[in-house]
């Protein structure tokens, strides 16, 4: 479950250098974000191996709402202190200390800004299919990710993909974007249904 979420929130809040100073051009200001999403799972030989939907809505500098609603029901909520995680199916519920929980990770460029490019090495790949790509590759070695690649149409964040070291890509599109939103003052916070297993703290 926790390996879903680093996925789809490796996508806001950026700032760097360099050729990095596109995205933050792309990206400056935002505070807000919600979009619904598409997210495809492609095998080494490119084969199609899982399709989802979802929705996401999320507040700098640490708050995040993540809900998956096709074909499965999962749903992960940081309120700034706690990562929440609900499984529909299972009828549980897993609460973890969000501080330190996805330090290294690509992940971590949801919520805080800082300089990208000490974890990675950033490039400009250019055009493909309308959208305006740039790859993300980690610096560290043993990373769970081989690259992290984002693309924009004009000036919105429209998909990201994500390899793996073993070659599997994680593909995300976004639609109904809107940066700065309002958001509801109870989006960030989780309250387990009656009846399900709560682990954790």
């Amino acid at each position: 479950m926790l390996k879903r979420f680093i996925l789809v929130c490796t996508f806001v809040f950026i700032s760097v250098q360099g050729y990095a100073s596109e995205l933050t051009n792309y990206l400056s200001n935002l505070h807000t974000f919600q979009a619904q999403f598409t997210q495809t799972v492609f095998t080494a030989n490119n084969n199609e191996k899982q399709k989802s939907n979802g929705y996401i809505a999320v507040k700098s500098p640490d708050k995040f709402y993540l809900e998956y609603s096709e074909p499965y029901k999962l749903i992960y909520v940081a309120d700034g202190k706690k990562l929440w995680s609900y499984d529909a199916d299972l009828e549980q519920v897993v609460v973890k200390n969000q501080q330190g929980l996805l330090i290294d990770t690509p992940a971590m460029l949801l919520g805080n800004p800082g300089d990208l490019t000490r974890s990675y090495k950033i490039e400009k790949t250019g055009m493909s299919d309308g959208w305006l790509w740039f790859e993300l590759i980690p610096k560290k070695e043993n990373s769970n990710f081989a690259k992290v690649s984002l693309a924009f149409a004009e000036t919105k964040l429209i998909a990201m993909e994500m390899q793996d070291n073993f070659g599997q890509t994680t593909r995300l599109e976004f639609n109904n974007v809107v940066k700065n939103p309002v958001l509801a003052s109870n989006q960030f916070i989780f309250t387990p249904p009656d009846g399900v297993d709560v682990i954790g703290q």
